[in-house]
């Protein structure tokens, strides 16, 4: 029996049964539903933001508050062009009412989680278990648009977790690596050196699938290519957390040879949309997920809304993700019934750097500041080779804890010789070029 074959037939029926979760289940049905008809997505879709919409009227205390306000009642809700009468809830409302998006009516645990804050504003949330086990497998159905299979060896060049690990977590860590066959680089800090490691290891290794941020995957194949290395072996490259331009994914394709699967997602819901072999625009991951805009495709790109078909805990209804695009009802060549996002206009992270010639993805800051609890809004420049600023509007005086944090993971990452100073504002102005950016490069 292959690993592969060991890994979905036995360890992930045994780890559900022993767990009470229903992972296996879903991504069955998450391999049948991609191939119906648009239809029946829609008729899916239908039946479950129905009953959500339900149990967000009846036991969300703010959704019920705020739809009341704006005079809008269930038997409101009869068909798609109504679910447009709902206001969008926005990332202040998440933040500022937590407790009250809450579900009075759930009895299961709620798990505490928090966005990067790639936006300049940290969203701290819950999901359930039951949601997690959904966007899980949806994120795992997109993976094998590459022809990856779970089991199969997956090389991440990703980031690490930030402040103190503990022993047993670790371990925790290692063991889940270790069962899922995953090998995990920290790319936040970045030069030669750490490129012959990470080659050198995934030799070794032998990965079928490469993931990472976009610009850890450009670092990695721009060195493959200088250098004149390969990885044989890798059959696929998925690229997640930041905009993947055209020049990007020629050189990315160039280096490791294989293929790149644009993905689109968030802390939020995970896995929103994904490229299929066709990569001819991001299916929707529609039967967890609805996706939407505020105006109509045809005004070009407008501003995405996310439905969350499955958190009961704290419900996210037509949730403002922060990024533009273009949704199309139209079909796919490869067969799927799963709507296509067109276009995407998300955010840009400028790429900083160190004073000893390391560069840094611009995606470590708002993956360190998502632990800052007193930061509303921020925006970090590079003032100079050994200087940041985080202009930071708080909730509150920033904790030891949240001080020790930040200075200590910069060090690690930049220097001792780099100087960071979180600056406290009450807003945060555009750039004298007008443009809203979170992460500002130097010369930026």
């Amino acid at each position: 029996m292959t690993y592969e074959r060991l890994f979905t037939s036995v360890l992930l029926p045994a780890y559900d049964r022993v767990r009470g979760r229903r992972y296996v289940e879903r991504r069955r049905f998450l391999d049948s539903s991609q191939w119906w008809s648009r239809d029946r997505v829609l008729d899916f879709q239908w039946t479950a933001l129905k009953t959500l919409l339900a149990h967000a009227f009846t036991s969300v205390p703010y959704l019920a508050r705020k739809y009341r306000a704006a005079g809008i009642a269930l038997d409101d809700i009869r068909c798609w062009d109504d679910v447009r009468l709902l206001p969008p809830l926005t990332r202040t409302e998440v933040n500022t009412h937590g407790p009250e998006l809450c579900s009075t009516a759930f009895t299961g645990a709620l798990l505490p989680h928090a966005t990067g804050g790639s936006t300049g504003a940290p969203t701290r949330f819950f999901r359930t278990y039951e949601s997690y086990d959904w966007r899980t497998a949806a994120k795992d159905r997109a993976y094998s648009w590459t022809g990856w299979r779970a089991g199969q060896r997956a090389l991440y060049l990703w980031g690490a977790p930030l402040g103190r690990v503990t022993r047993g977590q670790r371990w925790k860590a290692r063991l889940h690596e270790t069962v899922q066959r995953q090998l995990i680089v920290n790319t936040f800090s970045q030069d030669d050196r750490l490129w012959v490691d990470v080659y050198a290891r995934a030799r070794r290794f032998r990965p079928t699938l490469v993931v990472g941020y976009v610009s850890s995957l450009d670092a990695f194949a721009a060195f493959l290519s200088r250098t004149g290395r390969t990885l044989p072996g890798v059959t696929g490259a998925i690229a997640a957390a930041e905009p993947l331009f055209d020049v990007a994914r020629r050189r990315i394709e160039t280096g490791l040879g294989v293929g790149v699967f644009n993905t689109y997602g968030s802390r939020e819901f995970m896995s929103i949309a994904a490229e299929c072999e066709c990569r001819d625009g991001l299916h929707i991951q529609a039967e967890n997920l609805i996706v939407e805009t505020r105006q109509a495709a045809d005004d070009g790109p407008s501003e995405i809304l996310v439905t969350d078909l499955h958190n009961y805990g704290m419900p996210f209804v037509r949730y403002a993700i922060g990024d533009m695009g273009v949704v199309k009802n139209e079909a796919c060549r490869c067969g799927r019934g799963l709507p296509l996002l067109r276009r995407l206009e998300g955010r840009v992270l400028d790429t900083l750097r160190t004073a000893d010639g390391r560069t840094v993805p611009g995606e470590f800051f708002p993956h360190l500041l998502k632990d800052i609890p007193e930061l509303a809004h921020y925006r970090v420049e590079q003032q100079a080779i050994d200087r940041l600023v985080i202009s930071a509007v708080l909730n509150g005086p920033l904790s030891d804890r949240s001080q020790s944090l930040v200075r200590r993971e910069v060090t690690r990452v930049f220097g001792a010789g780099t100087t960071c100073e979180v600056r406290p504002v009450t807003h945060i102005p555009p750039l004298p070029s007008g443009k809203r950016r979170v992460i500002v490069g130097l010369g930026g």
